[in-house]
């Protein structure tokens, strides 16, 4: 049969890559400023009350957290430091100097600050002499809320007296860095009350200087003028924070930036936040994007500890904040929580206590968790839609450690199979570096339509696009169960087909496996039975060069998204070892609730698998997990294993390991576990820095 001797020919002749290390997202091994080491972050984000706060029992609070880093508020919409300019605003509630006194103590327990401004709004008294520099509405109003005014960041305010203000704080200050709160142009207050594009005359200048066109008065998508609106303020931002990016650095090198754009800073700041229907998988998606991408520069993501604005002192589930805070992690970003005012204010503590294990965690176990590199076999590549959070989810559930990739080669070749969802949009060089990388020995994965450039790779030439209809399935045959390799899909026949497909013609020698059943009759039950199967196959694989490509001509992953039916997963599964014979280092026997991710030392001394216990989600209610017990690892190296540790609870696992690499069960996961496997040479384990370890009751 002509599809098992294609199979067999893969099986038999791949031999990709043993590679542990993306080396788009690794670190490398020179000295680096202290921002690009993971550091433990806390922002008590001070209300003007807050000055009268007891400076000692904050400072206290924040040791007891094991904190690095304080995010602190220095100026801009209010002065927590007795400021000498005319257009600063001094906190009226201060007495002396609130933040160089506590900025002092931090730095003497060995704790850096972060300087907070926000430069968005101004008091009401300066923006009354100053009107040129405020935002104005499309009704030509401005926007006072509760007694701050909206400023706008072509205004003087934003171009010119922010310097100034910075200038005062960081000569005055030894802050190790600076954070800008609320950036770009805004249009909505914050009850959400849209004012619209900002109609100023220095807007107006601005943008007929930028397009040679009259600003528009309102938001048309459709619209040339507002596209191009949208350019000029994307380059405005962008223009602001190279500003402030030369003005800081000239004056301190050494000084850090941080800021919600990418755009002249060190440290790129995010939120979690509502609404919670984002996913599981939100933030691992979010730390490891951001980290590929992020260069020489760092991802500082807070978990946000309120509801919502308008109930920012009302906290969300304890075991969401950790689950944010736990998948940003352990995938090499910051450790980042963030509240309104001190810990020790807070009117709802209940999530405090778990969030403070997780910090002192971090802290007890940072020589393992922090000089590490991705060490997962297969790539994902970030496409942004349905088939990618699909697929992301079947790697994830199926405890297969993987990465981001991008179409950089280097990235590439750091996997040994790569899989790209949605490939028709690629473009002819995302083409050229997928060609490149299969041809020296990688395997990919596409789903969806071909791309011309590819068709020879897939060996496949593309026939018609059969339009989503009703009623349509994929036939698994038997022959399709036994080179697929599944138990699960002993007992299914068909999966369902809601989406567009795309039929491929095949040359003699590659008959390819599963089929299209066309749309039939569903309705009424008595005419509920479909009368053919189309000899369209469903999918594909064929070798090229050295390596291998297999095709899904359909939406799988995002069909898996829908309804998370296992057909779906594991026709991927089966793809991936079977098909394009993926044997990974790592393989992790347990329940789809537990989330795998695997770090190796960048000395080659030891290396680690996570493990997060998913199983307190309940639709968007978070509780605490039920433990999940004997996960069994087994791992292949050429190493010997001289010990295996849980860092969480502090004890050693017996395991076995022979020729074909180690074993070990971890006996109980209750929220959270790293496994640590130490090889010869390491330092010894860190049990003894396990003292604090704390569990929840």
């Amino acid at each position: 049969m002509k599809t098992m001797r294609m199979i067999a020919v893969l099986l038999t002749s791949l031999s990709g890559p043993a590679l542990l290390v993306c080396p788009s997202v690794a670190r490398g091994q020179e000295t680096e400023p202290w921002w690009l080491q993971p550091q433990r972050m806390v922002q008590t984000n001070l209300r003007e009350i807050d000055a009268a706060m007891d400076t000692d029992r904050y400072v206290q609070e924040i040791k007891d957290f094991r904190a690095t880093v304080v995010l602190f508020n220095f100026g801009g919409i209010v002065a927590n430091y007795p400021t000498e300019l005319a257009f600063h605003f001094r906190n009226t509630h201060m007495k002396g100097d609130l933040a160089g006194t506590v900025l002092e103590r931090l730095h003497k327990e060995g704790i850096r600050v972060v300087g907070r401004f926000d430069f968005s709004k101004i008091n009401e008294k300066f923006a009354a002499e100053k009107p040129q520099w405020l935002y104005v509405s499309e009704k030509g109003q401005h926007v006072n809320y509760n007694g701050q005014v909206h400023t706008c960041v072509s205004g003087g305010y934003q171009q010119e007296y922010m310097f100034e203000i910075l200038g005062e704080a960081v000569d005055r200050y030894p802050l190790d860095g600076v954070f800008f709160n609320m950036i770009g142009y805004q249009r909505s207050d914050y009850s959400g009350n849209y004012h619209g594009i900002c109609q100023c005359q220095a807007c107006k200048d601005k943008f007929r200087a930028f397009a040679g066109m009259e600003l528009p008065k309102t938001q048309d998508d459709r619209s040339p003028v507002y596209r191009k609106y949208l350019e000029f303020t994307r380059m405005m931002s962008d223009r602001q924070f190279s500003r402030v990016n030369a003005f800081l650095k000239g004056k301190r090198p050494d000084l850090a930036i941080c800021t919600y754009t990418p755009t002249g800073v060190d440290i790129i700041r995010k939120e979690s936040n509502t609404p919670l229907s984002v996913g599981t998988y939100r933030d691992t998606d979010n730390a490891k994007a951001t980290l590929l991408t992020a260069g020489r520069r760092q991802l500082a993501n807070c978990a946000v500890y309120f509801i919502d604005i308008p109930y920012r002192h009302a906290a969300v589930s304890p075991y969401l904040t950790v689950r944010r805070i736990w998948q940003h992690m352990i995938n090499g970003a910051w450790v980042d929580f963030y509240c309104i005012g001190p810990l020790g204010s807070q009117e709802d503590r209940t999530g405090l206590d778990l969030t403070k294990q997780l910090y002192r965690f971090h802290a007890d176990n940072e020589r393992w968790l922090k000089p590490v590199r991705p060490a997962g076999e297969v790539g994902l590549v970030r496409r942004g839609n349905a088939e990618y959070d699909g697929l992301l989810q079947i790697l994830a559930e199926s405890q297969v450690a993987f990465e981001l990739t991008t179409f950089e080669p280097a990235s590439l070749q750091g996997f040994a199979l790569v899989i790209v969802p949605n490939a028709g949009g690629l473009s002819p060089s995302e083409c050229a570096a997928l060609d490149e990388y299969v041809t020296g020995g990688g395997r990919v994965l596409l789903t969806g339509k071909v791309p011309e450039a590819l068709q020879s790779l897939a060996g496949a030439s593309f026939r018609e696009t059969r339009p989503a209809e009703k009623g349509s399935y994929i036939r698994i045959r038997e022959g399709d169960r036994r080179w697929l390799g599944r138990d699960d899909l002993a007992k299914l026949d068909l999966v369902f087909l809601q989406g567009p497909f795309h039929v491929y013609e095949l040359p003699e020698d590659i008959e390819g496996l599963l089929r299209l059943i066309p749309a039939d009759m569903f309705g009424p039950p008595e005419k509920c039975y479909y009368r053919s199967v189309s000899e369209h196959p469903a999918l594909f694989a064929k070798m090229h060069g050295r390596g291998a490509v297999a095709c899904f001509p359909w939406d799988i992953g995002s069909h898996y998204e829908q309804q998370c039916h296992q057909g779906h997963a594991s026709l991927v599964l089966g793809t991936i070892d079977a098909l394009l014979g993926l044997d990974p280092r790592l393989r992790v026997a347990t329940s789809p609730l537990v989330e795998v991710t695997h770090r190796a030392g960048k000395d080659g001394t030891f290396e680690w698998v996570s493990l997060f216990n998913h199983s307190g989600q309940q639709g968007q209610a978070l509780h605490a997990p039920i433990p999940v017990r004997d996960i069994r690892i087994s791992l292949r190296s050429q190493r010997t294993v001289k010990t295996v540790q849980l860092l969480r609870a502090g004890t050693t696992l017996d395991f076995t390991q022979d020729g074909q690499g180690l074993s070990v069960v971890v006996p109980r996961l209750d929220h959270y576990e790293v496994v640590l496997f130490t090889y010869a040479g390491a330092d010894p384990p860190a049990a003894d820095r396990g003292s604090e370890k704390t569990h929840e009751d």
